[in-house]
């Protein structure tokens, strides 16, 4: 009787087959995890090693023959990042440590920076400063493609890696090429407010040929590649900064705010709204989970209270979560209990979810 009453209000039909408990494929083992990615062929984790000396890197398969390792690292309470081609894995400590670069396949080391740098990926390349030197270097083996004096506190690179944002010690900003590192534009009174960066909260985002600087009270933007100002808006908590439709959403703790990247004016606001993707799939506080014409604003289609993971809905049921098609409202199966928060992602047919003390699970949904 629940079930058939739950198919009747998910508006899909499932038959008995589909509703069989998914296939649990990987997961942490109930350990806790300080980071964690799912690629296309493995999970990856990062835990605190005993006795509290650095951590443990470890890749476990979620396919037949995919990689499983295990490396202890120098970092404490480590983040992990996979490339665009899913082979190599970043290594970045939390608080000290250097940065390591793995073979995501191996668990190899592959190069290794120095104490206290940053590094921030561009393809087959990445940006590294350390020892005050800001470079250009080959992702795989670290070989050196480029190199200038000065040290950075923010490395970035625009979306189609072709220049390198690096913010100084001062908050000055400098935009580089980054085929070989030349000063494209940047320096002491250039268009970025050293104090702006001081203000709290402060962040950046690189879209399009536009550079968006946001911390707790405004948004601003300034043109790429010479950093000339081209607007400035107050904005309550603007967490989080995205492309939605030919919009600029900012979103935060009092919902999405659309902006007129051009102009910078305010097309319109959704207070109950807590995310939104590009093609305006939005989430609000209570999980309710709609699609919305980025233009506008208006609710194009409400598809229910549930957890959203790529094209999924998951909605939890007592001691479970059933897993339906967004669109389609099909049942595609049934999970233990496991959506306690928006966390969950999707990867092909493989859904990763972090569940109590930040273990992680990963289960294959179709």
């Amino acid at each position: 009787m629940v079930v058939a009453l739950l198919l009747l209000l998910l508006g899909g039909a499932a038959s008995p087959a589909r509703l069989r408990p998914m296939v649990e494929v990987a997961g942490s083992g109930g350990l806790t995890v300080s980071s964690y990615r799912l690629g296309a062929t493995a999970l990856y984790t990062a835990q605190a090693a005993a006795g509290g000396t650095g951590a443990v890197v470890r890749a476990a398969p979620v396919v037949p023959g995919g990689p499983r390792w295990s490396v202890p690292v120098s970092a404490g309470e480590p983040t992990l990042e996979l490339d665009d081609t899913g082979s190599t894995l970043v290594v970045s400590p939390g608080r000290d440590g250097r940065i390591t670069f793995l073979d995501a396949r191996t668990g190899k080391v592959r190069w290794r920076t120095s104490d206290y740098a940053i590094a921030s990926v561009a393809g087959d390349r990445v940006v590294v400063d350390s020892d005050g030197v800001t470079r250009m270097a080959d992702l795989v083996t670290g070989r050196t493609l480029w190199q200038r004096p000065g040290p950075a506190m923010v490395l970035d690179t625009d979306p189609a890696h072709r220049t390198v944002l690096a913010v100084d010690q001062q908050g000055l900003p400098s935009l580089l090429s980054a085929d070989d590192g030349h000063l494209l534009s940047g320096g002491r009174g250039r268009a970025v407010d050293p104090w702006e960066w001081a203000e709290g909260g402060q962040s950046e985002t690189i879209i399009g040929d536009t550079l968006y600087l946001h911390t707790d009270m405004f948004l601003a933007a300034y043109r790429l590649p010479d950093l000339r100002p081209r607007w400035r808006v107050r904005i309550a908590e603007p967490d989080t900064l995205a492309a939605c439709g030919t919009l600029i959403c900012a979103t935060g703790g009092r919902g999405v705010t659309a902006i007129d990247p051009a102009t910078g004016g305010i097309r319109w606001t959704g207070p109950r709204w807590r995310s939104i993707t590009p093609d305006g799939l939005a989430v609000a506080d209570d999980l309710t989970a709609a699609r919305l014409d980025p233009a506008d604003g208006r609710v194009v289609r409400t598809y229910g209270r549930g957890a959203v993971a790529g094209d999924l809905l998951l909605r939890n049921d007592r001691d479970r979560t059933w897993v339906t098609g967004l669109v389609s409202g099909e049942i595609l199966g049934v999970l233990p209990l496991v959506v306690r928060s928006r966390s969950c992602s999707l990867t092909g047919d493989y859904l990763v979810c972090p569940g109590d003390a930040q273990a992680v699970t990963v289960w294959k949904v179709r």
